[in-house]
Protein backbone atom coordinates (compact mmCIF):
# COMPACT_ATOMS: atom_id res chain seq x y z
CA UNK A 1 0.00 0.00 0.00
CA UNK A 2 1.72 3.47 -1.36
CA UNK A 3 0.27 6.84 0.65
CA UNK A 4 0.51 9.89 -1.21
CA UNK A 5 0.74 12.93 1.16
CA UNK A 6 -0.05 16.48 0.38
CA UNK A 7 0.04 19.98 1.44
CA UNK A 8 -2.30 22.19 -0.27
CA UNK A 9 -2.27 25.95 0.66
CA UNK A 10 -4.53 28.50 -1.26
CA UNK A 11 -5.22 25.91 -4.12
CA UNK A 12 -2.03 24.66 -4.57
CA UNK A 13 0.30 21.73 -3.52
CA UNK A 14 3.12 23.11 -1.95
CA UNK A 15 4.30 20.20 -0.68
CA UNK A 16 4.35 16.54 -1.25
CA UNK A 17 5.69 13.12 0.20
CA UNK A 18 5.05 9.31 -0.62
CA UNK A 19 5.32 6.65 2.06
CA UNK A 20 4.88 2.91 2.79
CA UNK A 21 2.63 1.81 5.36
CA UNK A 22 2.48 -1.05 7.68
CA UNK A 23 -0.30 -3.02 7.31
CA UNK A 24 -1.58 -4.42 11.25
CA UNK A 25 -2.53 -7.88 12.41
CA UNK A 26 -5.42 -6.98 12.89
CA UNK A 27 -6.13 -5.81 8.89
CA UNK A 28 -4.64 -9.53 8.07
CA UNK A 29 -7.45 -10.91 10.39
CA UNK A 30 -9.90 -8.58 9.38
CA UNK A 31 -9.30 -8.97 5.48
CA UNK A 32 -9.74 -12.66 6.02
CA UNK A 33 -13.10 -12.25 7.52
CA UNK A 34 -14.37 -9.83 5.09
CA UNK A 35 -13.58 -12.55 2.62
CA UNK A 36 -14.69 -15.08 4.41
CA UNK A 37 -18.18 -13.19 4.68
CA UNK A 38 -17.77 -12.66 8.54
CA UNK A 39 -17.03 -8.69 8.91
CA UNK A 40 -19.65 -6.83 6.94
CA UNK A 41 -17.72 -3.29 7.65
CA UNK A 42 -15.76 -1.46 4.99
CA UNK A 43 -12.35 0.34 5.75
CA UNK A 44 -13.25 3.63 4.05
CA UNK A 45 -12.14 6.47 6.76
CA UNK A 46 -8.59 7.54 7.31
CA UNK A 47 -7.35 8.82 10.93
CA UNK A 48 -4.65 11.78 11.40
CA UNK A 49 -2.59 11.96 14.35
CA UNK A 50 0.45 14.05 16.14
CA UNK A 51 2.23 10.16 16.84
CA UNK A 52 5.79 9.62 15.91
CA UNK A 53 6.53 5.96 16.94
CA UNK A 54 6.88 3.76 14.17
CA UNK A 55 4.37 1.85 13.02
CA UNK A 56 4.26 -1.81 13.92
CA UNK A 57 2.15 -4.69 12.86
CA UNK A 58 0.29 -4.91 16.69
CA UNK A 59 -0.41 -1.38 15.93
CA UNK A 60 -4.51 -1.32 17.00
CA UNK A 61 -4.98 2.93 17.08
CA UNK A 62 -3.02 5.78 16.34
CA UNK A 63 -0.17 6.85 18.59
CA UNK A 64 -1.95 10.25 19.26
CA UNK A 65 -5.53 10.74 16.84
CA UNK A 66 -6.07 14.33 16.18
CA UNK A 67 -8.63 14.15 13.28
CA UNK A 68 -10.59 11.83 11.49
CA UNK A 69 -12.80 11.25 7.95
CA UNK A 70 -14.74 9.03 5.89
CA UNK A 71 -12.46 8.76 2.68
CA UNK A 72 -14.21 8.79 -0.67
CA UNK A 73 -13.09 5.05 -2.51
CA UNK A 74 -12.36 4.93 -6.04
CA UNK A 75 -11.64 1.57 -7.78
CA UNK A 76 -8.89 1.49 -10.52
CA UNK A 77 -8.75 -0.39 -13.29
CA UNK A 78 -6.82 -0.72 -16.49
CA UNK A 79 -8.35 -2.73 -19.52
CA UNK A 80 -11.12 -3.76 -17.16
CA UNK A 81 -8.77 -5.03 -14.78
CA UNK A 82 -8.90 -4.64 -11.22
CA UNK A 83 -5.78 -2.17 -10.45
CA UNK A 84 -6.15 -0.46 -6.79
CA UNK A 85 -8.59 0.60 -4.42
CA UNK A 86 -7.85 4.28 -3.52
CA UNK A 87 -9.28 6.08 -0.34
CA UNK A 88 -8.81 9.87 -0.77
CA UNK A 89 -9.73 12.27 1.89
CA UNK A 90 -8.92 16.02 2.65
CA UNK A 91 -8.28 17.71 6.46
CA UNK A 92 -8.91 21.16 7.19
CA UNK A 93 -6.96 22.72 10.00
CA UNK A 94 -8.54 25.80 13.00
CA UNK A 95 -4.95 25.60 14.47
CA UNK A 96 -1.09 25.50 13.84
CA UNK A 97 -0.36 21.78 14.38
CA UNK A 98 2.56 19.34 12.95
CA UNK A 99 0.42 16.18 11.32
CA UNK A 100 3.10 13.00 11.41
CA UNK A 101 0.34 9.67 11.24
CA UNK A 102 -2.04 8.57 9.70
CA UNK A 103 -4.43 4.98 9.49
CA UNK A 104 -7.19 3.35 7.79
CA UNK A 105 -10.51 2.36 9.75
CA UNK A 106 -13.43 0.57 9.35
CA UNK A 107 -15.43 3.03 11.85
CA UNK A 108 -15.44 6.02 13.71
CA UNK A 109 -12.75 6.45 16.78
CA UNK A 110 -16.07 6.73 18.85
CA UNK A 111 -17.08 3.37 17.82
CA UNK A 112 -13.73 1.60 18.44
CA UNK A 113 -12.65 0.61 14.98
CA UNK A 114 -10.10 -1.79 13.29
CA UNK A 115 -6.98 -0.47 12.20
CA UNK A 116 -6.17 -1.82 8.89
CA UNK A 117 -2.51 0.08 8.49
CA UNK A 118 -0.71 2.97 9.83
CA UNK A 119 1.91 5.01 8.72
CA UNK A 120 3.92 7.70 10.34
CA UNK A 121 5.57 10.47 8.25
CA UNK A 122 7.98 13.45 9.18
CA UNK A 123 6.05 16.04 10.12
CA UNK A 124 3.89 18.22 8.34
CA UNK A 125 2.77 22.07 9.56
CA UNK A 126 -0.70 22.65 9.19
CA UNK A 127 -2.47 25.88 10.00
CA UNK A 128 -5.76 27.47 8.88
CA UNK A 129 -4.40 28.60 5.86
CA UNK A 130 -3.51 24.57 5.03
CA UNK A 131 -5.56 21.18 3.82
CA UNK A 132 -3.68 18.46 3.87
CA UNK A 133 -4.79 15.52 1.50
CA UNK A 134 -4.36 11.70 1.61
CA UNK A 135 -4.75 9.40 -0.82
CA UNK A 136 -3.90 5.75 -0.05
CA UNK A 137 -3.67 2.98 -2.84
CA UNK A 138 -4.66 -0.39 -1.79
CA UNK A 139 -3.46 -2.82 -4.41
CA UNK A 140 -4.05 -6.71 -3.98
CA UNK A 141 -0.74 -8.63 -5.81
Amino acid sequence: MIVEIFTIEKGRIVDSLVVKNTLTNTGREYIAKIIGGLHTKPFKYIQIGTGTTYPTPDDTALENFYDEKEANVEVFTIEDKFEATVLDCSFSFTEDVEITEAGIFDDLQANSPNMLARVVFPARKMSSEKTLRIRWGIKVD
